[in-house]
């Protein structure tokens, strides 16, 4: 065959495969964008509820603490802090340190109200383990809407606590720090009740809870050495790290508490427990009237009700029947 012949039918062929190729590479180009996009935006809403943590009592968030609280290397925090500097979310030098901005917190807050209420629908209505439900509230929280997240609480009850002792904020709340002490600030001898448990590293969370260790559970400190804790929970020995102790933030079990309306005037005293639930519960929580939080009594109406109360600092006026939903332990005069 001729030289002629063969380049008169191979370059057109030729052409056809190329062709072809590259509609293929065009094809899977998007898809590919698609796949990767959500997946670094899951990324960063992670820095920045991680951030939102840190910054308490801080006046930045250097990248080595994210990079420990993440898990991750200090070049991939620094990656993600530059990210939510350029989205706006937060303000600063990477390589000082950041701080979130006000839409960074507006988010960071949406984020962990819509985590906290999908652990809580997790548990009460599809029955997942307590240890198993911080991962898929984790996935679900970014694909959430607000519309959805008004609709979740609306169906759940509009519930305070989420099912590791942690506070369920209204939309535009602050986040509040966990209830308590750690673990790790207590005596031998205290009688305590878990309020909360951190549910970060899952597989430590999962350990705690299979030890019996959750919200709710009363627990005895027997023996407080450098770097470790012994407990006596349900009759049973455990000895916990330090590290793992940290984790745990309870509060002195109250010999006899009382309603708090029936305390009398100049009577200071320990909130030891928040009852009844949906928003009227979680009134009294964003007046200040959490578990381990200080009241005194100021001075009562002269029919009886309402009552005032200081609560860290602030005056608050309650009719008597809703002080009696929160039971207190007396700790002295005021």
């Amino acid at each position: 065959m001729e030289a002629s012949s063969i380049s008169n039918w191979l370059w057109p062929a030729l052409c056809v495969v190329l062709f072809a190729l590259l509609i293929l590479v065009l094809l899977r180009r998007p898809q590919a964008a698609t796949l990767s996009q959500p997946s670094r935006l899951v990324e960063m809403e992670d820095a920045l509820k991680e951030v939102y943590k840190l910054q308490r009592g801080r006046s930045v968030v250097e990248a080595g603490a994210l990079a420990r609280a993440m898990g991750i290397s200090a070049a991939m925090a620094k990656g993600l802090m530059g990210v939510l500097v350029a989205s706006g979310w937060a303000e600063g030098e990477v390589s000082a340190g950041i701080r979130l901005t006000r839409r960074g917190q507006e988010r960071a807050q949406e984020l962990i109200r819509v985590h906290r209420l999908w652990e809580r629908y997790l548990v009460e209505r599809e029955r997942m383990p307590l240890e198993a439900v911080h991962t898929e509230a984790d996935r679900r929280e970014h694909e959430t809407t607000p519309e959805e997240t008004a609709k979740l609480d609306a169906e759940l009850g509009h519930p305070a606590w989420d099912p590791h002792g942690d506070i369920i904020p209204d939309a535009g709340r602050r986040v509040p720090p966990p209830a308590g002490s750690p673990l790790t600030a207590c005596m031998p001898g205290d009688r305590l009740r878990i309020l909360h448990v951190e549910d970060e590293p899952p597989a430590l969370f999962a350990q705690l809870v299979a030890m019996g260790l959750k919200p709710g559970v009363e627990v005895g400190v027997v023996e407080h050495q450098p770097g470790r804790l012994r407990v006596r929970v349900a009759g049973s020995s455990l000895s916990l790290a330090a590290a793992a102790a940290e984790r745990i933030y309870a509060m002195p079990v109250p010999v006899l508490p009382v309603p708090l309306g029936e305390l009398p005037v100049g009577v200071r005293a320990v909130v030891a427990e928040v009852k009844g639930g949906g928003k009227q519960q979680r009134r009294m929580l964003d007046m200040g009237l959490v578990p381990g939080a200080e009241v005194t009594v100021i001075r009562t109406a002269s029919l009886g009700s309402p009552v005032e109360y200081r609560v860290k600092g602030t005056a608050i006026a309650m009719r008597r029947s809703d002080a009696n939903t929160i039971l207190v332990e007396e700790v002295g005069n005021g």
